[in-house]
């Protein structure tokens, strides 16, 4: 045979010969050849399981001789797979169109890309095929299918721009329009189109092309377009001009300053924390937003033993127990080989759903079963503990009041078994000064009061404190800002650095101190500053993660905002680069508040209008679609949600959690005018209140 044959995996799946032969593929025996393109070599038995994955193993091998024996009567002879006893990979005279795709990816040839779509549909990776019958096999399948989905819309974004570039209107225009008709419901995609039609000098046809795109999104997502597509929009309507803003490079932090060598100014505090943890005590470290409390209780964790840190995020206060969930996520993902007995596991899936059906549980209808519930997350903060000396907890004025009440109790059992303050374990807990909720602050003031607690209070650096600081960066020309800089900053260590970013990406470190800064003492219009080089989907993206709160994931960009999954993390890398998110969360707290700052509150009420839409099809929470719905500014959409909060807490929580939602949805039922509805949830409410009493 001369020439080479091609298996075609993207869309309808089929052998292509070099005279025009074509040759359909059946499920398996396509998945089989996709599999290997895009994954290489693979263990032969391994890669059968998952073809056939409810047959003993001797059915299974069978059936893969079969499979292969197929494959190579389905041309002329030539074997496109070749197999020993244990491998399988790809023979060298096939080629298989996804695995050209995920090489030109990888290699950013965007046209090449492209080129590998076939040319009848939008190239859905084994199209007309399902396998509900090989689930490991579908997760693949899935995961693929969304790798490609981005590694297509990237390389689409790019040939646009090139285009673009170029002043060639018309390729581009085709490419947005092929665009288009694929992924109708592509905010993305829309937008380019009606760009283009504007920059051709087709008013009408991008106005047309926006009304299309409003109804789709309207019909297929029940979303309204972005503000930003809107006010792209009000400019085409007035004719204006639409300049491309210039890509500037950002200057690039040094390390000394993204995370400063030196822990100035805090020997008095570390020596409290010594006497504090030779005396066996829990250790609480408060202060000023920006005072190092986090960076400090580190340091010191970090010379006694292993160590681990939970935290607390803006909005957990709103969601029973979501800040004790995130710390047992937290442990188990960092000790999975920990092990939970079953009383203890079936307890906790009334807040980790994923331990088990937490409906399948019985109500907490006694002190008995609350205590159960409550000695279950004591002996699981325990044993997921076990192989720490310290667990810092992070920003405990965030906790929500049912997680502090469940980790005090946790504590309080601990330290009767003499384990709390034990070698093994020790706590130090930080909060920002003067934030502490009223559920939290007693606690604290008890445990200090009692003795087995220790307040270290973090003030602001000396001026010479601050040089001091200033010279372990090592940055010539930093320290002749030092005693100006202290005034600046009020002594604040965050205020210092923040203030010296401001300085680097300016060019002014070596220049006189400007004349023109913020009001001194205020580290966020500095942000702000910050945030304003961003590109705009890379600060979207930020102000997703700010409304999104504990509830954030890298995925939620691509998904919320509808864009290809490469380009949500070029924007989410650009944001780790500009130091505003690490790891899914805000560099600091003041950051994130930054972000708050800076939106408008019609992009407010759309961000939470797209992020109840993705969780809604998520079936998340009814807690959470109720906040992301309110906010959106939809009380009919949140208050079923509310409602079925309060009673599924009713059925698997404390009856205290229930009463406050049945509460508050009374009076939003009340505002709304359906009397009859808020009536009958004041009466759930006094009846979760009177039944605690009467057990």
């Amino acid at each position: 045979m001369t020439g080479e044959w091609a298996a075609r995996v993207l869309g309808l799946a089929h052998l292509e010969g070099p005279e025009g032969q074509r040759v359909r593929l059946e499920r398996r025996a396509a998945v089989l050849l996709a599999y290997l393109g895009l994954e290489g070599p693979s263990p032969k038995f391994a890669l059968a399981s998952l073809l056939w994955p409810d047959s003993a193993p001797q059915t299974v091998r069978a059936n893969m001789r079969q499979l292969l024996r197929r494959l190579r009567l389905a041309g002329p002879g030539e074997a496109w797979v070749d197999a020993d006893s244990e491998r399988l990979e790809l023979g060298p005279s096939l080629a298989v169109d996804a695995a050209r795709l995920k090489v030109a990816a990888r290699n950013q040839e965007h046209a090449r890309v492209l080129e590998a779509l076939p040319a009848e549909g939008p190239g859905l990776l084994l199209a007309g095929f399902d396998f509900d019958d090989c689930p490991e096999l579908a997760r693949w399948v899935e995961g693929v299918r969304a790798a490609i989905d981005g590694w297509v819309r990237k390389a689409r974004e790019a040939e646009i721009e090139r285009y673009t570039s170029l002043g060639d209107w018309s390729a581009a225009l085709a490419l947005a329009q092929s665009w288009v008709q694929q992924e109708p419901e592509s905010e993305q995609a829309g937008v380019h189109l009606i760009r283009l039609h504007y920059l051709r000098g087709d008013r009408g046809a991008a106005l047309a092309a926006f009304e299309r795109l409003r109804s789709m999104l309207s019909r297929e997502l029940g979303v309204d377009p972005m503000p930003e597509t809107l006010a792209l929009v009000r400019q085409i309507e007035k004719g204006t001009d639409l300049p491309r803003p210039p890509v500037t490079a950002r200057r690039p932090l040094p390390l000394s300053v993204l995370r400063p060598p030196l822990l100035a100014g805090r020997e008095a505090a570390w020596r409290q924390l010594e006497e504090g943890w030779n005396a066996g005590l829990i250790l609480f470290i408060t202060g000023e937003p920006g005072a190092g409390k986090s960076r400090l209780a580190e340091e010191f964790a970090s010379t006694r033993g292993p160590w681990g840190r939970i935290e607390a995020r803006i909005g957990d206060r709103d969601v029973p127990f979501a800040s004790a969930a995130r710390a047992f996520r937290t442990q188990m993902a960092r000790w999975p080989d920990a092990k939970l007995p079953d009383w203890v596991r079936t307890e906790l899936s009334r807040i980790l759903p994923e331990l088990g059906d937490p409906r399948s549980l019985p109500p907490l209808r006694s002190e008995a079963d609350t205590l159960r519930f409550y000695d279950a997350q004591a002996e699981a903060i325990r044993l997921l503990h076990q192989e720490e000396c310290v667990s810092i907890a992070d920003d405990v004025q965030y906790w929500d009041k049912a997680s502090s009440k469940a980790f005090t109790y946790a504590l309080t059992r601990m330290a009767e078994a003499g384990g709390a303050q034990s070698r093994t374990l020790r706590f130090i807990d930080c909060y920002r000064k003067g934030e502490l909720p009223a559920y939290s602050q007693t606690y604290v003031h008890q445990l200090v009061d009692q003795g087995v607690a220790r307040l270290i209070e973090l003030g602001p650096l000396s001026a010479q404190e601050v040089h001091q600081m200033l010279a372990g960066l090592e940055l010539p020309g930093a320290e002749r800002h030092a005693e100006a800089l202290s005034r600046y900053t009020g002594g604040n260590p965050l205020y210092v650095v923040e203030t010296i970013k401001h300085f680097i990406e300016t060019d002014s470190l070596h220049k006189p101190w400007p004349d023109r800064l913020p009001p001194p003492g205020r580290v966020g219009p500095l942000i702000r500053r910050r945030l304003e080089q961003l590109s705009p989907l890379a600060l979207q993206s930020a102000q997703l993660a700010a409304l999104a709160g504990s509830h954030f994931r890298a995925s939620l960009v691509s998904e919320a905002l509808q864009v290809s999954v490469s380009v949500a993390h070029s924007a989410l890398a650009e944001l780790e680069a500009a130091q505003v998110l690490m790891d899914e969360r805000f560099i600091h707290d003041l950051v994130r508040e930054a972000v708050q700052d800076s939106l408008q509150p019609a992009s407010k009420r759309t961000l939470h209008g797209r992020l109840a839409t993705v969780f809604e099809n998520e079936g998340a929470p009814p807690l959470l679609l109720a906040h992301h719905w309110l906010e959106a500014g939809s009380m009919e959409r949140a208050l079923p949600y509310l409602l079925a909060a309060a009673q599924s807490q009713e059925q698997v929580l404390p009856l205290e959690q229930a009463a406050d939602h049945y509460a508050r949805a009374a009076v939003l039922l009340a505002e709304a005018g359906r009397t009859e509805e808020a009536a009958q949830a004041r009466v759930a409410e006094t009846r979760c209140r009177i039944r605690p009493a009467r057990n």
